[in-house]
């Protein structure tokens, strides 16, 4: 891996730098408040109905009965042949055939066979079944039934145009054992029609070359490759600029194995923002490898501190690894295991200047290795999911390490929770709630920021920078309109508190505020909101942004 750094030739040290004690108060918030924290991984949102892939399947297999008499004839023993699963059961159901039949018929042995084919069939083993052999010598007393567990003979797969089909056929290969069983093929059909590359699926199963085997005809309709969003906004903080406009792009399958290109970039006055990435599946149960770039060079604007030239320019580089263990359409557990190389210099002046304790001559570099597990479980009506992530700074490619207590040697430990559940048809509650807990003093790069649109509304982006953090939010959207979640009306409450390890606690410590906001989706593609948020803690050095007075809002288009 190749990780630049920004160089500082003999004419940036050049100019005089003025003392400290003479900088303006709020200064060190500010450049603070403008340099980026670690973005936690988004949980999910509303919850999505059932998809149906719209499997078929066949009818029970039929066996011609034996040519054996109608009599009675003494049964000792009944051995089945053939089976590997449902062992226990099987042998329950011969136990209670022999207490009540110590005579029997040839019917009561085809009621015997089929209710261990529907005891196949029952348990989603569908093309499953059990006979009875021809020719059997029934004078002792032993009667043998004969188990054909069924089987895929074949996957045959139409429709693909970039999507290669060893992608597909790998994924429902993890459905395909013997004996088959319905439901596991089913979750594996559903899997994919979830999947964003897929936009349907239609599955068939057709009778193969003998009795239990089968082919599964797959049709697929892969969805559009190109993902496009552009946005404006004032989510950003007043001291870099708080209006800002944004454009995402990806693109799918760019060689057919499931994998995503995306870029973003995002301006504002004093912010140039821009990332790129690249993801690509590496096994059946999307465990994931990607590598990811982006850069932010930013400008204090406020007035009280534009004329000190004060910037900064920050970089991470990343690379991670995320692995399903637990994978069913209604819920998911994952590993994850990553690295940064986070980079950030702030000048004075046009010369590197460190405005907090850590950085030197203005410079923060950390290497983290990051161990992540996250969980979501999902119904029609509800969704739970959860996020947790170690975070270890390491004495690796760079890293500030220093004597000041404050460096790239820290461990922390981020949670995430997130309960959305569906009271009514037209009410949606949704709660969350996010911590970081570690017992160092952190460079600013990893530390806690809250305040803003995504954390506490009613204060400016990243108001509070922390150590150590707590974030727990409420809100209660409620649709306008009948059997419609276009237009709705969000009344929220949010709190957040801070402290730190080394440094002094920021005053106040507590930020909390309630409000209200309104969504309307006006097309499926494109969205605007609107939140006002009233502060309940007082704080000083107000601005006067739209953000300082309590207002957020965004305009999104998204291409599906």
């Amino acid at each position: 891996m190749i990780v630049s750094e920004v160089m500082i030739g003999p004419s940036a040290i050049a100019q005089s730098i003025p003392p400290e004690e003479t900088l303006p108060p709020g200064l060190t918030e500010r450049v603070e408040q403008s340099t980026p924290t670690p973005d936690p991984s988004p949980l999910p949102n509303q919850p999505t109905d059932s998809l149906d892939p719209g499997l078929q399947s066949p009818s029970e297999p039929q066996t011609a009965p034996s040519d054996l008499p109608d009599t009675s004839f003494p049964v000792n023993r009944v051995e089945v042949l053939g089976n590997t699963v449902l062992e226990a059961e099987i042998a329950e159901i011969i136990d209670e055939f022999l207490a009540n039949h110590p005579t029997a018929t040839f019917d009561d042995l085809v009621v015997l066979r089929s209710k261990i084919t529907q005891l196949y069939i029952g348990n989603g083993y569908i093309n499953s079944g059990a006979f009875l052999p021809n020719n059997q010598d029934l004078s002792d007393g032993e009667v043998q039934i004969q188990v054909v567990e069924g089987t895929l003979e074949d996957i045959q797969i139409t429709g693909l145009t970039r999507l290669q089909e060893v992608y597909v056929r790998s994924r429902l290969n993890l459905a395909n054992s013997t004996p088959l069983n319905q439901r596991d093929l089913e979750r594996a059909l559903q899997l994919l029609q979830l999947n964003p590359l897929i936009q349907q699926v239609n599955a068939e199963l057709t009778a193969g070359s003998a009795p239990g085997r089968n082919i599964l005809l797959v049709e697929i309709q892969e969805a559009s490759p190109f993902q496009l969003g552009i946005g404006g906004d004032n989510y950003q903080s007043p001291s870099i600029g708080s209006e800002q406009f944004s454009i995402q792009a990806s693109y799918a399958n760019l060689i057919g194995l499931g994998d995503q290109i995306s870029a973003g970039y995002g301006i504002t006055e004093g912010l140039d923002s821009f990332d790129v990435g690249f993801a690509v599946p590496v096994n059946p149960m999307d465990g994931t490898i990607s590598v990811g770039y982006s850069n932010d060079d930013s400008r204090i604007l406020e007035t009280d501190f534009e004329d000190l030239d004060i910037r900064s320019e920050s970089e991470t580089f990343s690379l991670n690894f995320r692995q399903p263990i637990v994978r069913t359409p209604t819920e998911e557990f994952a590993l994850g295991l990553g690295v940064d190389l986070r980079r950030s210099t702030t000048f004075l002046e046009d010369q590197p200047f460190s405005f907090s304790v850590g950085p030197e001559d203005g410079e923060s570099n950390v290497t983290v290795v990051r161990l992540s597990q996250d969980w979501v479980k999902r119904d029609a009506r509800s969704v739970l999911a959860a996020r947790s992530q170690f975070s270890i700074g390491i004495d690796a490619f760079d890293a500030t390490i220093n004597d000041t207590g404050t460096d790239g040697r820290f461990i922390a430990w981020i949670g995430q929770f997130q309960w959305l559940q569906q009271l009514s048809p037209r009410f949606v509650l949704v709660s969350r709630l996010n911590t970081q807990l570690t017992p160092d003093s952190l460079l600013s790069l990893e530390r806690f920021g809250f305040g803003g649109a995504d954390t506490v509304r009613g204060y400016r982006q990243n108001q509070l920078v922390t150590d150590n953090g707590l974030l727990a939010a409420t809100e209660l959207r409620f649709s306008l309109l009948p059997n419609t979640n276009r237009l709705q009306i969000i009344p929220f409450v949010e709190a957040g508190h801070g402290w730190n390890n080394d440094t002094p606690d920021p005053d106040p410590d507590t930020l909390v505020s309630l409000g209200l906001g309104l969504r309307w989706l006006i097309t499926p593609d494109l969205s605007v909101r609107v939140d006002y948020g009233f502060p309940l803690v007082d704080v000083e050095d107000e601005g006067s942004s739209l953000q300082d007075s309590g207002l957020y809002f965004s305009i999104r288009y998204q291409s599906f």
